[in-house]
């Protein structure tokens, strides 16, 4: 159940924060602890990672030690990557409103967001050779209009964007956006690998229909086929309004990657203050094993992310969906976090049985970290 932690360095915090970037850049976990960033750590912050990466992460560490010039701007820039924060738009309310939500973040997480819109050419077949002529210069005429269109609405929503940072005087927060031509999923997947986004947030269609449909199929290829993390926002849930995240929920279901996709749920939520919240949702009667891994998870955490913040428990419910809606309801859970490695867990929150009548419908912002082989 629990990873062997070592620490591979302790240095001062811009020091520990350019080696975190370079491991992360090729491929190693890690995470920082003994942080104070009003004040430099006593003894200096460690840089933690799992015992099979210390072969590789020492030659990382050799080539840190000496990392000037242009390495040292490679992680620079890394650390300036995962600040950034993509918001796949389509026009429509909903996709607005989370762009407005991931300003929110933004001014506190201190990135800077760019809107994306991937926009699909007509398609058909000239009826004859003497119309196909006709039809060219008319699909092309066809494209340029919606390329102006799209040009004109992402730049509206921007300029909306600009209008509320200057207004609530946000600082720190860059706004941007671009435009592909294509399939949506592929386009952004594309986008998000090209410029190294650290966060996906997008907006949802609700949660009228069952199951992974309620987040649209955008949403739920993404959610499916991303490496970044992806923050879902459904259409009810007022950006304008809102508050930054104060209490977030991880659901657990024991996996041995549960460890890994913490420490990455810590790095987001910490700079918020938020208190994390690990549940596991037990529906059998394995109560003395489920406690067992629980108190094992909670005593890693401790170890591993200070002593922030944290409550671990275990929910008895009868109904799966129905007790961690009461338990979101109960606690005012801002934020719903999962990984979609748990495929059996996950699949029987959001594809529920059709014996069922309760369909599970998330009001709140849901976190989805993918798995890494």
């Amino acid at each position: 159940m629990s990873e062997k932690i070592v620490t591979l360095a302790t240095l001062t915090y811009m020091r520990a924060q350019l080696l975190s970037a370079m491991l992360e850049r090729n491929g190693i976990e890690c995470f920082m602890t003994n942080i104070n960033r009003m004040k430099e750590s006593p003894g200096g912050v460690k840089v933690n990672i799992q015992e099979d990466d210390v072969e590789q992460a020492i030659r990382v560490y050799a080539d840190f030690k000496g990392a000037y010039g242009a390495q040292k701007e490679k992680a620079v820039e890394y650390m300036r990557s995962i600040r950034r924060i993509l918001v796949p738009v389509d026009f429509t309310p909903h996709s607005e409103n989370a762009a407005f939500y991931a300003l929110k973040l933004a001014a506190v997480l201190k990135a800077s967001i760019q809107l994306v819109n991937a926009y699909l050419e007509p398609v058909g077949s000239p009826q004859s050779y003497l119309e196909s002529y006709t039809y060219q210069v008319n699909l092309d005429n066809i494209i340029k209009e919606i390329e102006e269109e799209t040009e004109k609405s992402l730049s509206a929503i921007a300029e909306r964007l600009t209008d509320k940072i200057k207004k609530d005087k946000l600082y720190n927060v860059n706004i941007s956006w671009d435009m592909h031509k294509g399939n949506a999923v592929n386009s952004i997947l594309n986008h998000a690998r090209e410029y190294r986004d650290g966060l996906i947030v997008m907006g949802t269609r609700g949660s009228k229909l069952e199951g992974l449909r309620s987040f649209g199929s955008v949403t739920a290829h993404l959610i499916e086929k991303s490496t970044v993390p992806i923050l879902a926002v459904p259409h009810d849930y007022d950006a304008h309004w809102a508050k930054l995240p104060e209490r977030v929920l991880y659901a657990t279901n024991f996996d041995q990657t549960d460890f890994m996709a913490l420490r990455r749920l810590v790095s987001f939520i910490k700079p918020f203050n938020a208190k994390l919240i690990c549940v596991h949702a037990a529906q059998d009667d394995s109560e003395m094993i489920d406690e067992i891994q629980m108190r094992k998870m909670k005593e890693h955490l401790l170890e591993t992310i200070d002593n922030y913040s944290l409550e671990c428990g275990i929910l008895k419910t009868v109904d799966l969906q129905q007790g961690l809606e009461d338990f979101i309801k109960e606690r005012e859970i801002d934020v719903l976090a999962l990984t979609t490695h748990q495929r059996g867990f996950f699949e029987r929150i959001f594809k529920p049985s059709v014996t069922k009548k309760f369909l599970f419908q998330t009001h709140i912002p849901l976190l989805v970290f993918q798995s890494r082989p």
